[in-house]
């Protein structure tokens, strides 16, 4: 291998690695869905090929067109407006409370509460996920303000 001046570079072992890795986790997802697809249409009563098909694609247009886009704005801003010091705990929320917000969303829904069956998401999901948010902002808070404090100290 060699670099863009002709000389001979030796490649390193994590990029040689992070090849292997690629590649065996390529094949387990592929796998993951080769397995999903026989499902689908191995059990044709219970998982309609079209629906599945017509689901997939219209998350693939709400993430491409909606998500990612807002995602972007979204660190633009904290990019141009967050000073230095406040950059990795804002990070830090985002990815965190982010992370929360989506595996909740279900909870928060109600998708799945039965009229037959209490038991079935009995508690108030919106109030325990507002609880972890604030959790997750005094967390985000006090590493801000650690982030401030060693800002400071280094300023004068």
């Amino acid at each position: 291998m060699s670099d863009e001046a002709g000389h001979q570079t030796e490649e390193t072992p994590s990029s040689a690695e992070g090849s292997a890795a690629f590649w065996a986790l390529a094949a387990i997802g592929w796998t993951v869905i080769g397995v999903g697809l026989f499902g689908v249409f191995d059990h044709p009563r219970s998982a309609n090929a079209f629906k599945v098909f017509r689901l997939l694609v219209g998350l693939n247009v709400v993430n491409d067109a909606v998500v990612i886009p807002t995602l972007l704005l979204l660190a633009f801003l904290v990019r141009r407006l967050a000073p230095n010091w406040l950059m990795m705990p804002v990070q830090v929320w985002f990815i965190m409370a982010g992370a929360v917000a989506v595996y909740a969303y279900p909870l928060v829904g109600d998708f799945g509460r039965s009229k037959t069956n209490p038991s079935i998401l009995p508690h108030n999901y919106a109030h325990s996920l507002l609880i972890v948010l604030g959790c997750i902002t005094a967390f985000s808070a006090l590493v801000a303000w650690r982030s401030w404090r060693r800002a400071r100290l280094t300023q004068g």
